[in-house]
């Protein structure tokens, strides 16, 4: 496209949405997250943004949020002043976004988890002259014994059942994962370049989320053990997920910092790639980022590998498996549900997943359980049933 074009293009699309989600520079070097209007001045979402930073938020989630607010705030504009929005108006708006099917139910519940947020801080600035933040949400009871509810049950406050979608709320709790077994042997025999086959390992048999794959520095990695050097006693292949790496590609480690053991086949594959990288890169070899990018001509060559290509890499191998993945998610939560379930394993307890996993709460780890129900039942009708006979003697 043309600069010409592309200058166009931009104005049609500013034209066609007046406000946008960009990102500004600060005067320290820092990027952050704004909303802009067509005359590229700053909405007070903006504000909102820079909070979820300050709370520790990753890039990926307020980038999420704020696309989705910018889209909704540029519905309102030509028809009602979002302070003043009514509970009607963002029912209207759920229906916009249901219309043509584009989206999901899931991806629309994530706009209104978004929206709410905004309005909730939004609220607390005395920002909103309606009355339609307390109408937004609603305290909810989980019983005992879900996954809600933990051991007593528990009331938490949840999004109003006129602002999400009407499918089965124990969708709510569940997480996709590779439910069967042909696609995930396809997947751990697929054949692929040898940072992809490492990187699809490390997340599929660790469990490890994308942006503390992303996070990992090479110094991280001691699948030949520890050593004293290292400042490391532990003798087993392991590798540490910091919180606090110095990272370059924007990418975040969230959870809790823990040490993960790995097996030998993962020992192996990271070797393969190591030799790789070295092959490829050389002495223009400089990133600490333990993931680089390898397989590209441009400049970016060598640099720490970012999300998108994650991303791009999960949803080839989905196609390459016959089995949609939607995204790296998938690969942590067939992960645990394969713990949780005994699944090619012993079943594993709730406490030892959790660490696994890095979660903070053990009501996150409860997911991978809600339905275990239903898995049990499953399970007990595929065992042949007596045979009685009938017949009187």
């Amino acid at each position: 496209m043309t600069d010409v074009g592309a200058a166009r293009y931009g104005r049609t699309m500013r034209d066609a949405h007046p406000y946008h989600l960009d990102v500004a520079t600060l005067p320290d070097g820092a990027n952050r997250y704004v909303i802009l209007d067509r005359n590229d001045d700053l909405h007070i979402a903006s504000s909102w943004l820079t909070s979820l930073a300050d709370l520790g938020r990753s890039p990926n989630t307020i980038k999420s949020y704020g696309r989705r607010v910018a889209a909704y705030l540029s519905w309102t504009s030509p028809v009602v002043d979002w302070r003043a929005a009514s509970l009607a108006h963002m029912v209207l708006w759920r229906r916009a976004l249901s219309a043509d099917g584009a989206l999901k139910p899931r991806s629309v519940d994530i706009s209104f988890v978004a929206l709410r947020a905004f309005y909730e801080w939004a609220d607390s600035r005395d920002l909103i002259t309606s009355r339609v933040v307390p109408q937004m949400s609603e305290v909810k009871y989980y019983a005992a014994g879900t996954a809600g509810g933990g051991e007593h049950g528990s009331r938490r406050r949840v999004t109003s059942p006129r602002l999400i979608s009407r499918h089965d709320s124990t969708d709510d709790l569940g997480k996709e994962w590779i439910s069967e077994a042909g696609p995930r042997e396809r997947l751990e025999e697929l054949t692929l370049r040898k940072r992809d086959r490492f990187l699809i390992d490390l997340m599929y048999f660790t469990g490890v989320r994308s942006g503390e794959a992303l996070s990992l520095f090479t110094r991280d990695m001691h699948l030949g053990g520890g050593s004293k050097s290292s400042g490391c006693a532990l003798r087993d292949p392991h590798f540490h997920v910091r919180m606090n790496n110095p990272v370059t590609n924007g990418a975040r480690a969230k959870g809790q910092a823990r040490t993960l053991y790995t097996r030998q086949h993962l020992v192996d594959s990271y070797i393969d790639y190591v030799i790789e990288r070295d092959a490829i890169l050389g002495s223009r070899d400089s990133s600490p980022h333990m993931l680089v990018n390898l397989y590209t001509s441009s400049d970016s060559q060598g640099d720490a590998m970012k999300y998108s290509r994650v991303l791009s890499l999960v949803k080839r191998c989905g196609r390459e498996i016959g089995f949609p993945l939607t995204g790296p998610h998938m690969l942590r939560h067939t992960f645990a549900t394969r713990l949780a379930r005994g699944i090619d394993c012993e079943p594993q307890p709730a406490p030892v997943i959790q660490a696994l996993l890095g979660h903070r709460s053990a009501d996150s780890t409860k997911v991978y359980t809600h339905d275990m129900e239903a898995a049990k039942l499953q399970a007990l009708m595929t065992l042949p049933s007596r045979r009685f006979d009938m017949k009187a003697d």
